[in-house]
């Protein structure tokens, strides 16, 4: 008779053979599968030895064999009786491609979560996550209990499935839909107590105002919300959030923008899906989280297991990497340089760029030859994977992107990453300049740096473009954010980055090559950064991120005290105020259901210490501005002390000119960089609108009694000045005079263009900072940084001022030469 040998082997497979390495000499797999590498085998027997827990990390370098390790480890699983098995990734891209890799070492996989192979622990489930976590989730919601069992389960690429899990665990609505006109009347009041400005924008469909519902009255309008939700909860924008939803909304927070709104929890009730929350084994996979606590906020990971991931010893698995960025070498290069650059690699080289947006796209778009985004980036990528297709612009795609070998040899990240989800949108001006945005921020860049070295084996250029990007990365605060292995080939680049330093891109174009031919000298300095690279630490977790899930499982129990005891405890260990005034309006929000009186006042204290949280009920007291007692230039130079050289300066000025933009979706930015300069330049500077949700967006005090009043509309997009935007100067114009009744102000727009409407009515002393003031304004603050630079002035009030008023950035020439006059529509 014949022997069943496939019989044979699924008998070995389902065994006594557990562990993983051993599993892997049983497999019949593709021939190239000859054994697991150095760093794969230390990391399955480091599993092994932690497997009974139920949440493990496993952190692997981009390229170093994740899903072998994930798909072993789950076998390993299933032979122990821990069934059925899961292995979850980020979108169908990488479901594919692991179902690949699972045939060529011969383990049986399913797509489809009823299989009675994936029951009975006969194959593994490949599944993304969107099909595991949503409001009608096969596996089960909620009350439902679980309908379909997970026994051991992989979430590979973790990071990229965070950003998921929080998108399905937030409920959009669109202004045009019945709920958002409903809630809207529901909380207009509220909203307009918060800032008049903003609401009224609001009103009129701005995208780019960001509005919370106050928690006071989020709370005491819940009947009307559950009952307006539930009229709507088979609407396909709320059918697969609600039931997600529905028992935490008391404790989401809701945020308006003119063209959505957006009801989100601020932690993920993950238990929403019993099957991922009962699973006996969650092992999560990720190649870089600046922050693990992220695994608690979401997943609801355990924070012991958090604080021990299984790792490789030194940095060794990842391959080589020549990271540079020409505007730190050189801050006088342009962005249009180093575009004209990559464009002649694209010639003979594939290409990667990744921009933040589709506006930044459009930069791109006369070089490019494919520009993709979630609807096409599987066929763009197979193109690339082909063969030669020239320069990829990737919109917003910083992970789950598989560019190995020759599909990528020179990486562009052009610009920091931004964040596109209303609740994002308000936490980043809520922590921003905090060590925490800067976490998020590095966490992005580096994943975005792994998308073109794909193994141990290949090689990659990286450039880092634009002035906010070349500043972050240049903070001190910045390097311990890194992974060893980045950091490592981050200070091989620094020191490049010493030897080119003020040369022009020409002479900088050349070192590339070193990289792309893989230049003997330049393989020996770069292996030996990476042996050299220190051992990981103890991964980093806010401390905070796991007070507030605690607090957060508290208040869902109405446990309040025991909620606010933990927010307290964060706020005391915060080190830096903003944070602990975003800690503190959480503490509010909690102490609310104990004590509402109790709740204003900390949030009173909140707002001191961070002007972005909710305005009390009793309002803010206004601190009037006054102009510098020292001088301009003196002050302009203590400004300046906080950096330690010239170059940091110019970094610093590039990275703020940059956020002088036409843009509808940066005008908090603008109106920051605005600040910024103000200064800079020595002047007495302020944002009343921002700190108290009243007056002007900016405010100079120029010095002997003079003011600039400032109405920002750098998001307009109409090609003349609108009534309600002259009627909003001249409504601070009046602002000013009521609290400033001795001193004199010049009210200023800045818009594109100097042109009123026939309905407005400006007054004489109207001044534009139009579209060509403006680009004055940018190119001569940055001719001072370089000047400062070149002339030594940085501690000298006199070369200082001579500086200041050479381009006209004095109280007597400021006006005349960067603002201009207007003319009004006749007709």
């Amino acid at each position: 008779m014949s022997l069943d040998f496939g019989k044979l082997q699924n008998d070995i497979a389902s065994g006594n053979v557990l562990e993983p390495r051993k599993i892997f000499t049983t497999l019949q797999r593709d021939p190239r599968f000859r054994r697991p590498s150095d760093e794969q085998a230390e990391v399955l027997d480091a599993w092994f030895a932690q497997r009974p827990q139920a949440d493990t990390t496993i952190k692997m370098n981009t390229g170093a064999g994740k899903t072998l390790v994930g798909l072993l480890a789950l076998q390993s699983s299933l032979n122990e009786g821990i069934l059925p098995a899961a292995y979850v990734t980020p979108d169908n891209y990488l479901l594919d491609q692991v179902i690949a890799e699972a045939n060529t070492l011969g383990i049986q996989t399913v797509k489809d979560p009823r299989d009675p192979k994936y029951l009975s622990g006969q194959a593994i489930l490949v599944v993304n996550i969107y099909k595991i976590i949503n409001g009608k989730s096969v596996f089960g919601v909620s009350h439902e209990g679980i309908k379909i069992p997970i026994g051991a389960m992989v979430i590979d690429d973790a990071h990229a499935c965070l950003s998921t899990v929080a998108t399905q665990f937030s409920m959009e609505v669109k202004a045009d839909h019945e709920l958002y006109k409903y809630l809207y009347n529901i909380f207009q009041t509220s909203l307009r107590q918060q800032s008049l400005a903003k609401e009224v924008e609001l009103a009129e469909g701005a995208s780019h105002i960001v509005s919370s519902v106050p928690f006071w009255s989020w709370i005491e309008h819940q009947p009307e919300v559950v009952k307006a939700i539930v009229s709507h909860k088979d609407d396909e924008d709320i059918m697969f959030r609600w039931p997600l939803l529905s028992e935490v909304l008391e404790l989401c927070q809701c945020v308006f923008s003119g063209t959505k709104l957006e009801i989100t929890p601020r932690c993920i009730p993950i238990d929403a899906i019993p099957a991922f929350s009962r699973a006996k084994r969650r092992i999560y996979m990720t190649a870089t989280l600046a922050d693990d606590g992220i695994l608690i906020s979401h997943f609801g990971a355990d924070a012991s297991a958090i604080l021990s991931p299984i790792t490789p010893k030194g940095a060794g698995d990842i391959g080589d990497r020549m990271i540079l960025a020409p505007q730190e070498i050189n801050p006088q290069i342009t962005d249009e340089e180093v575009k004209q650059l990559v464009s002649n690699i694209a010639q003979t080289q594939n290409v990667a760029v990744i921009v933040p947006s589709h506006t930044r796209a459009g930069f791109w778009q006369d070089v490019s030859h494919q520009i993709l985004d979630k609807t096409n980036i599987a066929t763009g990528v197979a193109n690339m994977r082909a063969g030669l297709v020239g320069l990829t612009v990737f919109i917003n795609k910083y992970d789950g992107v598989d560019l190995p070998g020759n599909a990528c040899r020179l990486l562009v990240i052009d610009g920091l990453p931004e964040v596109y989800t209303l609740a994002e949108r308000l936490e980043m001006a809520l922590l921003d300049g905090t060590e925490v945005q800067l976490l998020n921020q590095i966490q992005r860049i580096e994943q975005g740096m792994g998308r073109g070295v794909r193994s141990s084996e290949d090689y990659c250029c990286i450039v880092l473009l634009g002035g906010r990007l070349t500043q972050r990365i240049h903070l001190k605060a910045a390097r311990d954010k890194f992974s060893p292995a980045t950091l490592a080939q981050i200070d091989l680049g620094k020191a490049v980055t010493e030897q080119l330093r003020g040369k022009p891109l020409n002479e900088i174009a050349p070192t590339l090559n070193y990289c792309l031919s893989q230049d003997s000298q330049w393989l020996n300095a770069s292996r030996s950064a990476l042996v050299n690279a220190p051992e990981r630490e103890t991964p980093y977790i806010n401390p905070y991120v796991v007070k507030i899930r605690e607090a957060f499982e508290a208040a869902r129990d109405q446990r309040y005290d025991v909620a606010c005891g933990h927010i307290q405890d964060a706020a005391n260990q915060a080190a830096e105020p903003i944070t602990r005034g975003y800690l503190l309006q959480i503490l509010a929000s909690y102490q609310h259901k104990i004590s509402p009186a109790q709740a204003q006042e900390t949030l009173l204290t909140a707002r001191k210490l961070n002007r972005q949280v909710l305005t009390p009920l009793s309002g803010v007291q206004y601190s009037k501005l006054l102009a510098p007692a020292q001088g301009q230039a003196a002050t302009a130079i203590q400004y300046m002390s906080k950096f330690e050289n010239s170059n940091d300066l110019i970094i610093f000025i590039n990275s703020i000119l940059e956020e002088l933009a036409w843009d509808p979706q940066r005008t908090n930015r603008f109106e920051n960089a605005l600040q910024e300069i103000g200064h800079l330049l020595g002047f007495g500077s302020q944002r009343p609108e921002l700190e108290i949700g009243d007056g002007p967006d900016n405010l100079w005090a120029i010095g002997q009694g003079d003011y600039l009043v400032i109405e920002c509309k750098s998001g307009a997009t109409s090609g003349i000045i609108s009534k309600k935007n002259c009627n909003q100067l001249l409504g601070s114009i009046s602002w000013f005079k009521t609290r400033y009744a001795n001193e004199s102000a010049t009210p200023v727009m800045v818009h594109p263009r100097n042109h009123f409407d026939h309905y407005s009515a400006p007054t004489p002393d109207f001044r534009i900072i139009d579209e060509n003031c403006l680009e004055r304004l940018k190119t001569n603050i940055s001719l001072l940084g370089t000047s400062i630079s070149s002339n030594a002035c940085m501690g000298s009030p006199q070369g200082l001022a001579e500086l200041l008023t050479h381009f006209k950035f004095t109280r007597e020439s400021f006006i005349a030469s960067y603002t201009t006059g207007y003319t009004v529509d006749k007709s």
